[in-house]
């Protein structure tokens, strides 16, 4: 992923998540006000108007615990290679649609209005230190953020702090499953 040219509501969505992020958001967990503030855009999935779809995505993972259907609005990126979208956990990976997706790794996946089934499968540490990397250079703010959650700096310039931080920033490839292939190992 080469430098790219972000346009003016994703510039000012970075700046304002950095913000957010940095100055009023909890460094250990978002708390319940920023978590109910970060679920508004499932509202504007279920009206049909999925803004921000260029980058955030609605995943419906099952709870670990209550079996119930969990909807989470997360940012996301395409795997250049595959078009797969890729999702990363903040907070150190504490989240509970992480913990999900770690005990059943079958979830569903909206962006904009496209929809499917998909596998989430975690990326090797050299995966996300290079996601990581490539999102810095992008989106140099984002460091600020990743260094508060790792609690050391992190930086593009320091392959080794990236390297030490992945535990921090687990990621997962959203796999979509192939109908075809699926009922074909039902019969």
């Amino acid at each position: 992923m080469g430098k790219q040219s972000l346009s003016l509501l994703e510039r000012f969505s970075l700046r304002a998540e950095e913000l957010i992020m940095t100055r009023l958001v909890p460094k250990d967990n978002p708390g319940p006000i920023f978590k109910r503030l970060f679920k508004t855009p499932i509202f504007f999935y279920r009206i049909g108007l999925p803004l921000f779809s260029s980058f955030v995505l609605l995943l419906t993972t099952t709870g670990r615990k209550s079996g119930k259907q969990r909807y989470t609005p997360l940012e996301y990126q395409r795997e250049q290679r595959t078009g797969d979208p890729i999702i990363m956990a903040g907070w150190g990976g504490k989240t509970d649609w992480r913990f999900n997706i770690v005990a059943n790794p079958h979830v569903h996946v909206q962006i904009g209005q496209e929809s499917f089934d998909a596998i989430a499968e975690p990326l090797s540490d050299k995966e996300i230190a290079t996601r990581l990397t490539e999102v810095m250079k992008i989106n140099p703010k984002s460091a600020k953020i990743w260094s508060r959650w790792a609690g050391e700096c992190v930086s593009p310039e320091d392959p080794g702090s990236v390297d030490r931080t992945v535990k921090y920033f687990p990621c997962f490839r959203l796999k979509p499953i192939n109908e075809k292939m699926e009922n074909d190992q039902s019969t």
